[in-house]
């Protein structure tokens, strides 16, 4: 049974080295070279998060994006994807419901399958963001009966237009 989102990235870095993970209009990546990325990114990560915690990302939607994200879940953590188009205002109350730390820390050994995963701000109907963390286990489960719902096989490839930080871009990213 799987317990973390990784163990898809892994799988198919090695049954898949080569074949494109994810491009954008400037670059492109391999699963091969997306999941070193990630694991790099996710051990500088890993000395300034605790597991668990939320690790905000202030970067345009990107091939590098879906690297940070997967090195925040390396580090044992949950990205959030900081629109970088919001007004500071909002922005700076997010980063105030989040209250991110940074220490020193192990990762893997401890990983859950109800760990956090992600967390998206909602923009509520008072105006005030309202976060809400989705675990590796509702990933898993979604991700495994989508594909085999609609038939998605290593041959197909898959077009995202909706940002990151929407929870339909889950089916993109996974």
């Amino acid at each position: 049974m799987k317990t973390s989102i990784l163990e898809y990235l892994e799988e198919s870095a090695r049954k898949y080295p080569d074949k494109t993970a994810f491009a954008d209009e400037h670059t492109s990546c391999t699963f091969k070279e997306l999941e070193q990325t990630a694991r790099r990114t996710g051990t500088a990560l890993a000395k300034h998060f605790t597991p668990r915690n939320p690790v905000p990302v202030f970067m345009e939607k990107s091939v590098e994006t879906i690297g940070v994200f997967m090195g925040a879940v390396y580090a044992g953590c949950f990205y959030v994807l900081m629109d970088t188009k919001q007004p500071a205002s909002r922005l700076q109350q997010i980063l105030g419901i989040l209250d991110s730390e940074a220490v020193l820390n192990k990762i893997r050994e401890q990983a859950l399958d109800v760990d956090p995963l992600y967390g998206i701000f909602t923009s509520g109907s008072t105006g005030v963001p309202k976060g809400v963390v989705v675990g590796h286990r509702s990933v898993l489960d979604f991700i495994d009966c989508f594909t085999e719902l609609f038939d998605i096989t290593d041959k197909d490839v898959m077009g995202n237009q909706a940002p990151w930080d929407f929870d339909v871009s889950v089916k993109d990213i996974y």
